[in-house]
């Protein structure tokens, strides 16, 4: 369950990803650009990144600024950031409003830098949406509107 697209030969059509990761994960993948598109001049790109066992994704950015990436996998999604430590009372803030899913991602995440991390957060409801737009607040250190 949750495979990713692994084939690095084989570049996959939006067809293929959308038949691969679902209608529910699609959908959120929607949602998910709606929102940045909402807020940045966001760019997608499709890429293989990271060697052999992360799989094909969008790399998402601002200008030339990585933002996120977002994995495909079998009926699902997962969105990788790298998040800060929660240094700020702005992030600390932000931090409480994560659910405990969200929360749980967190205190998870592989560690990176002096006390941030990197977050793998695999979206499987469209209610996830919501601490993916806390995250990405974290990570640019300020609000933007989001509606999950």
């Amino acid at each position: 369950m949750y495979e990713r697209m692994l084939d690095k030969l084989e570049e996959p059509s939006i067809t293929d990803i959308e038949d691969y990761i679902g209608s529910n994960a699609a959908s959120s993948i929607q949602i998910l650009k709606r929102n940045l598109e909402e807020n940045f001049q966001i760019t997608y790109e499709l890429k293989f990144p990271f060697g052999n066992t992360y799989g094909w994704g969008y790399k998402v950015s601002i200008k030339k600024k990585n933002l996120l990436y977002i994995f495909f996998e079998k009926e699902a999604m997962t969105v990788t950031f790298q998040i800060k430590a929660l240094s700020t009372d702005y992030l600390q803030n932000e931090y409480r409003k994560l659910s405990e899913k969200g929360k749980e991602y967190w205190e998870n995440r592989y560690p990176c830098g002096n006390g941030g991390g990197w977050i793998h957060y695999r979206v499987l409801r469209k209610e996830d949406l919501k601490d993916i737009g806390v995250f990405i607040m974290m990570k640019l250190g300020k609000t933007i509107n989001w509606a999950a």
